[in-house]
């Protein structure tokens, strides 16, 4: 098994992804794909002498063009792309594999991404008729959240675990949405090419949620909605396509009501004006890539089949929780 680790700006945090990786009960082949880091992290890797493979890039490719260097690399009929915050649990590795054996139909499995405290990051992913997107669990005591081995959505980005097949049949990840929802639309095309993921609960990975991309934050905000909108317009029917306006203000008009956080995770505070720009700047650059979406919604038609109707079946399996 291949493990490639995306990095950027890590610090310590990545030596110690990497120790937890290499302490694992079943041996795997770890990568690190370094984006330009401007702190010491690589140096500090490399100082420890650790078993790994280090790519670095003259240039942030983020986080998509990042995986999909590791995967130029890596060669292992099974596949992992991480983010650097992690720290494995010792088995994850070995009941990882056993599940890939269980279900031998599996493109992919999906890890239980924690915190130590005992707070899910998530089991699966949600969507809303927009695609709007939210991790199943997310938040919930381990005790209240259903961690039952099933299939799911697709893995959370944070770790994404699959065979080479189901990946080489997906294709690349478009680096153009440099952050967020760049795995969901992978793992769309995983869906429509036929792979299905498991879930399975013994396979624990914790999680610092954030290190890279300030939670809350405006750019944060930009790049999911931005990306969201891009996979919509390729992926839905043309009726809902024309419905993502109203859908988008509905949502937002919802979402105000719960009010605006008072500050984003690095302390920074927030305003209305701050994110009413990031959403319209979000919509902007989605209307302005309009004729890429349409051709790749054309190129994908061609290679899936009936990608409206699969998507709208994903959606109905997989609905956001009222």
């Amino acid at each position: 098994m291949d493990v490639g680790i995306i990095n950027y700006n890590g610090g310590e945090e990545l030596t110690a992804c990497v120790k937890s990786l290499l302490a694992q009960s079943e041996p795997v082949r770890v990568f690190v794909f370094d984006n330009a880091s401007t702190d010491e992290s690589i140096p500090f890797l490399k100082k420890q002498q650790l078993d790994c493979k280090i790519i670095e890039s003259p240039r942030n490719l983020g986080y998509a063009g990042a995986c999909n260097g590791l995967l130029e690399n890596m060669d292992a009929d099974i596949q992992v792309l991480c983010n650097m915050d992690l720290e494995f649990d010792p088995t994850w590795a070995s009941n990882l594999l056993k599940c890939f054996e269980r279900h031998p139909e599996a493109g992919s499995v999906a890890s239980l991404v924690m915190e130590k405290s005992g707070v899910v990051n998530a089991v699966g992913v949600q969507f809303g008729p927009d695609l709007f997107a939210k991790n199943e669990g997310s938040g919930l005591d381990i005790a209240k959240a259903d961690i039952r081995e099933k299939e799911v959505f697709g893995c959370y980005g944070a770790v994404m675990s699959f065979r080479m097949a189901a990946a080489e049949a997906a294709g690349k990840m478009d680096a153009s949405f440099f952050l967020f929802f760049e795995e969901t639309e992978w793992y769309f095309r995983h869906n429509l090419a036929g792979f299905k993921t498991v879930f399975c609960p013994e396979a624990k990975v914790y999680h610092e949620r954030s290190m890279t991309t300030v939670r809350y934050s405006p750019r944060k905000l930009f790049y999911s909605e931005r990306n969201r909108l891009r996979t919509a317009i390729r992926l839905l029917p043309m009726g809902d396509v024309l419905k993502l306006p109203i859908r988008g203000l509905v949502r937002y008009l919802s979402m105000a009501k719960g009010g605006v956080p008072g500050q984003s995770g690095d302390g920074k505070k927030l305003s209305k004006v701050s994110i009413c720009g990031a959403l319209a700047k979000a919509w902007l650059q989605a209307f302005v890539k309009l004729p890429n979406e349409f051709k790749l919604r054309r190129e994908y038609r061609r290679k899936f089949g009936d990608v409206s109707s699969k998507v709208r079946e994903m959606v109905r399996v997989y609905p956001i929780d009222n």
